[in-house]
């Protein structure tokens, strides 16, 4: 019965989550870019909100090698510590949710705000036929910050309002530099949440038996 409600839940969700970025696309989207591309590119604070989110390429690297790691780990017959609880399911919805926005990307075939709106004048999806500079959407950078952040708001409370305001700054910050429309943030960020708590309802209590 609470998985069935559960369930439910999600998709009210998700179909909160299509209407809001539908409504962005239509709307928002457009608006939005045009104010931070007049008001913010080329600013110290644009800047140095792009220098601060370059290091996050390094997130899922890590977490594929920690994978690795704990897996080489349990072919040589050692069991992994208790604390490697937390760091696993992370690294399974960090590698989760970058697989699902690439797979997304080349489905939906968007235009990216900076090379594709303001350079090109173009605006709207490529279904299928995604390319250079048409694989905005959804947002990788929302959708594994979202999956981290759900994981960890999860398995550790004590951590969650940390987590929340990492992720609004880091979806803000792609944003306000035209690194991805709204909508884009909206669907990764909805994206992740969900990869986040699916990871830690299939998986949390494998990894409590097994460390």
């Amino acid at each position: 019965m609470i998985s069935s409600i559960a369930f439910r839940r999600w998709l009210l969700l998700l179909a909160l989550c299509v209407t809001t970025v539908v409504v962005c696309v239509f709307w928002f989207d457009r608006p939005a870019a045009e104010f931070f591309s007049t008001h913010f590119r080329g600013t110290p604070i644009s800047n140095w909100i792009m220098s601060v989110l370059a290091p996050l390429v390094l997130i899922p690297i890590s977490a594929l090698f920690f994978l690795f790691g704990a897996g080489c780990r349990q072919l040589s017959g050692h069991p992994l510590g208790k604390w490697t609880q937390t760091p696993l399911l992370c690294s399974w919805s960090t590698i989760w949710a970058m697989a699902a926005e690439f797979i997304f990307k080349d489905i939906f075939g968007r235009g990216s705000p900076d090379s594709t709106y303001f350079e090109s004048h173009l605006y709207g999806f490529r279904i299928l036929h995604a390319g250079p500079h048409w694989s905005s959407f959804p947002s990788g950078t929302a959708a594994i910050a979202a999956a981290l952040s759900t994981t960890i708001w999860l398995v550790t409370p004590r951590l969650r309002l940390a987590v929340l305001i990492l992720t609004v700054l880091i979806c803000g910050g792609v944003v306000v530099t035209n690194e991805h429309w709204i909508s884009d943030v909206i669907a990764g960020a909805f994206l992740g949440a969900s990869i986040g708590w699916m990871t830690v309802r299939m998986l949390g209590s494998q990894v409590q038996s097994t460390s």
